[in-house]
């Protein structure tokens, strides 16, 4: 077991790695700090001008509403960066390698093969959790600096955020078992969008208390259960104010049960597990 777990770090480090040698952490990263920038200056100047407004003088309700919109409308972009980059990045890891043949110079060596795709997961895990984290906690921390308005729940919600781009890196290292790069790449944008569509199928059908709209965006979680992390992190986040009007785009009416949650989270080990079993099985 520890030769296992040693392997597969050593795997996740070499991941890592490639990943940096390619110079698309050091492009996420200068794009990221670009992103943060620009929101930073847009909130600062438009807080300026909200305070210099008389109608929302001394309108705490007013102006929180309206930091929340602006901060949950930044963390949806982070969101939405999130997943491409999970996609982006995971989409050829496999099937990339293995068409190049590099794959094969791995595979003979005394490593199961297990172990390469548990390490090659974990890699791009924990490249994925940093970027998510530095850029929704630059946004959260720009807001709290310059308007003094700190968002609620902001530790689960950044969290839920992250574990929803996971989801999708799993879909992609499975599909990257079988399938062409191309091909993965193609599949894991359709069932993202579909996803995507659900969700706002359900929310405009909670709003308007239509059950079979409802009932179509939970079978589209269920298929792709990534938009409905979304969710429950926006409906965390949101301020009880903009939950009551329930007017917002980047927020949510209702929260997706915790049974969602576990059922996410049950998936995802379900993509590791069934990417590791169809790579064991493919000839090499």
């Amino acid at each position: 077991m520890g030769s296992f777990l040693k392997d597969m770090l050593i795997i996740a480090e070499l991941t890592f790695r490639e990943m940096r040698r390619r110079k698309i952490i050091w492009v996420a990263l200068g794009l990221g700090v670009a992103f943060l920038t620009l929101y930073s200056v847009g909130f600062y100047f438009m807080f300026r001008d909200m305070m210099r407004t008389p109608y929302y003088a001394g309108r705490d309700l007013t102006l929180d509403t309206g930091f929340n919109f602006t901060v949950m409308a930044g963390l949806y972009v982070v969101s939405f960066l999130g997943v491409m980059l999970a996609v982006l990045t995971s989409v050829g890891t496999l099937s990339g390698e293995i068409s190049s043949h590099t794959m094969q110079s791995l595979a003979v060596k005394p490593l199961r093969r297990g172990v390469l795709v548990l390490g090659k997961w974990l890699g791009l895990a924990l490249m994925l959790a940093t970027f998510i984290g530095f850029l929704a906690g630059g946004v959260i921390i720009a807001t709290w600096i310059i308007a003094d308005y700190l968002l609620p729940y902001a530790l689960p919600g950044a969290l839920l955020i992250i574990f929803q781009a996971l989801i999708m890196l799993s879909l992609c290292i499975l599909g990257g078992t079988r399938l062409s790069t191309v091909a993965n790449g193609v599949v894991a944008f359709m069932l993202y969008g579909l996803a995507f569509v659900g969700g706002w199928i359900e929310q405009v059908g909670a709003v308007v208390h239509n059950d079979t709209a409802v009932d179509i965006g939970i079978i589209s979680s269920l298929l792709v259960p990534s938009e409905a992390m979304w969710k429950m992190a926006a409906y965390k986040m949101q301020s009880p104010a903009v939950r009551a009007l329930g007017a917002s785009p980047f927020a949510s009416p209702s929260a997706p049960s915790m049974a969602m949650f576990v059922y996410a989270l049950i998936y995802t080990i379900a993509l590791v597990a069934l990417a590791v079993h169809s790579f064991n099985r493919r000839d090499l």
